[in-house]
């Protein structure tokens, strides 16, 4: 029994802070008793485990300060006080340990509290066990008192950092996930009593023994002494699968109830599913699998970082920056950021292909890769990072396209040529017959590559002979195509554009800014896959008709392999080279533009408009800006090979 002491002064017996008082600081279970929320963390290993898996997840991931230069612009401070304190909070604390403790009591508690503790040239962080702590005030805090070793310690607002979540009744207290959790965890806790009971005394043959209606009437000594003795030869572990012998006459009646039948398995999913649930964690990543397939995990693990430990990670960050960055006096744009792109950013084959398009050439030299292997240096060439010289800059946009090594952008260009024409004409002449011809036969290959991937799925899915009609739907996966191709089309789109418009860029003796051309080159690509696709597709769909539509099918991807191909090559070309040209005019400051046709059989519309010349911005009679321009139509571009010179 307690006895207080008041010396004749009426004393406050009210708890200071409510988690270490009965009505809500502990969960009574069936059993009357009454656990405070700590006990629940250790007894419960539902609690335990979704408390765990939030605290180890916050912690692994690293806390940046950046200052916000500018609406653009973001700069991460790896010297400034904050970064330093949280980097390192106190001699005998990590940021993972502060981090997980920080997460453990929200989890438990929600709430949680650092002392800031000043020393000499800095301060430090101390975790402050909730339980230690009595917070006073009304809407906001405006004391806390900490208790360590039966002392108490006063602290202001100002020297404590106050985590705490909603609560509807207390605006300065959380509201502890263990309350709505307490009619579940109260079963949970009966189930394990029954089931701690049940392998201590059970005999693995539960049941009822019978006496005959003719036996003698027991005596309380003779009942009590054969239950003392049947209990101590067939219950416990040790005796478990005894044959039990009975007396004369009496018979055994099995009666129990298995797992199953008492929903045991059941509630102990349950319970795991509604802790979860508590803690807003997608089910399959605290282990409930029943519904989980290998996509829609890989789906979670992604929204884990968004919905789940989201709004916890931004919480933390605006209560750091609003009680803790005032302490250093750089505070202009500062703000903490959690790294979650480290957590997201997939699996090693991911990242890989993910380095190599934005890159856009090989990044490891052969010397690097051996090391990973732990292979011997090579050393010589092996030393250099082999690039691909088909662009000005880096190299072929996805390296795992194997095609053959491209000379560098002006070699082979007609140098003689073009120093008679501009000697003549004042003019800059980006023609470049050489290097035109092995840009078509790079672009031919590309093209053939997609047209026999399309033939094999094709192909694939049509009998030989045909018993059913068959619709193009079932044959075609047009979403599919377009993205393929649409990718093709824009690597070798920027590659065969970035080539011509830096010649021109350099002639007229300027810096090309390649990212202008990125949105016209993203768009054209999208829209000609689109119309080259959706021609095959309308083939496709008339080779359905056909009396032998495998042969048809067949035959309709060697026409275009032998002839689309080609024609396809020259116009792509065509259309990529003569825009970055004039891109590159553009950004040279040149002003005008001359129609020239290098065909020895031009179209009747293309041989008058030869040496046309009109401004940088203008449009020839067909409509285009250029030749190969798509608003010219295939009626204008098809087979063309006709360029522009550029003048000042």
């Amino acid at each position: 029994m307690a006895i207080v002491v008041s010396r004749a002064t009426l004393v406050d017996m009210a708890p200071g802070w409510w988690p270490s008082g009965p009505a809500y600081g502990s969960v009574r279970m069936y059993n009357q008793l009454s656990y405070d929320y700590a006990t629940l963390y250790r007894v419960q290993p539902n609690v335990r485990t979704c408390v765990d898996f939030l605290a180890r997840n916050v912690a692994q991931l690293g806390l940046h300060v950046f200052r916000r230069v500018s609406d653009t612009d973001r700069k991460r401070l790896t010297a400034h006080g904050l970064a330093q304190l949280m980097g390192r909070p106190n001699p005998s604390t990590t940021r993972y340990r502060l981090m997980e403790a920080l997460m453990g009591d929200m989890g438990i508690y929600f709430a949680a509290y650092w002392a800031k503790v000043k020393a000499a040239d800095r301060i430090a962080l101390l975790r402050l066990p909730p339980t230690m702590v009595a917070v006073y005030g009304g809407l906001v805090p405006t004391r806390y008192e900490v208790t360590v070793g039966g002392k108490r310690n006063e602290y202001t607002p100002d020297q404590i950092v106050h985590f705490r979540g909603y609560n509807p009744e207390d605006p300065i207290q959380g509201l502890s996930p263990m309350e709505t959790l307490r009619r579940v965890l109260a079963e949970e806790h009966a189930m394990g009593n029954y089931r701690e009971g049940f392998w201590a005394n059970a005999a693995r043959m539960n049941g009822i023994i019978e006496r005959p209606e003719a036996a003698p009437e027991w005596s309380d000594v003779a009942r009590t002494r054969f239950k003392e003795e049947f209990e101590e030869l067939y219950s416990g572990a040790a005796n478990s699968g005894k044959t039990a012998i009975l007396e004369e006459g009496m018979t055994w009646k099995p009666a129990s109830f298995n797992a199953q039948e008492s929903e045991y398995l059941a509630g102990r999913k349950l319970t795991r599913e509604e802790c979860a649930r508590a803690f807003h964690i997608p089910l399959p990543m605290v282990g409930i699998l029943d519904h989980a397939t290998f996509s829609n995990i890989r789906e979670q693990h992604k929204n884990l970082y968004q919905d789940c430990l989201g709004p916890w990670l931004r919480m933390i960050e605006e209560e750091i920056e609003l009680q803790l960055l005032p302490e250093f006096g750089d505070t202009t744009g500062i703000y903490c950021e959690f790294n979650i792109a480290e957590k997201l950013t997939g699996s090693f084959e991911e990242q890989m292909t993910a380095l190599q398009a934005a890159v856009g050439r090989p990044w490891m030299t052969p010397d690097e890769a051996r090391a990973r292997m732990n292979m011997p240096s090579m050393g010589g060439d092996a030393e250099l990072l082999g690039t691909p010289l088909n662009v000005m800059v880096g190299g072929e946009p996805n390296p795992q396209d194997s095609a053959p090594v491209e000379p560098a952008p002006i070699e082979g260009a007609p140098k003689a040529l073009g120093e008679k024409r501009r000697r003549r004409r004042g003019e800059i002449d980006p023609t470049l017959p050489e290097l035109r011809e092995k840009h078509v036969e790079q672009w031919q290959r590309v093209l053939a590559r997609t047209f026999r991937r399309q033939r094999e799925a094709v192909l694939s899915a049509v009998p030989k002979k045909a018993t059913m009609p068959m619709v193009v739907e079932e044959l075609w996966d047009q979403r599919r195509w377009n993205a393929e191709l649409g990718a093709d089309y824009y690597r070798m789109n920027y590659a065969t554009a970035s080539v011509w418009a830096q010649y021109v860029a350099e002639q007229a003796g300027v810096e090309l800014d390649q990212a202008r051309m990125e949105d016209w080159l993203l768009e054209n690509s999208r829209i000609s896959s689109e119309e080259i696709n959706g021609y095959t597709r309308d083939l496709i769909a008339a080779a359905l008709t056909a009396e032998v539509v495998h042969e048809a099918m067949a035959n309709l991807f060697d026409v275009a392999l032998s002839a689309r191909v080609p024609e396809l090559a020259g116009r792509a070309v065509t259309t990529a080279s003569v825009f970055g040209a004039q891109e590159g005019a553009r950004q040279g400051g040149l002003k005008t533009k001359t129609w020239q046709v290098n065909s020895s059989n031009p179209r009747p519309e293309h041989a008058a408009m030869d040496g046309m010349t009109i401004g940088i911005g203008e449009l020839f009679p067909t409509g285009q800006k250029w030749p190969g321009d798509p608003a010219g139509g295939a009626d204008n571009n098809a087979n063309c090979q006709c360029s522009c010179t550029f003048g000042r």
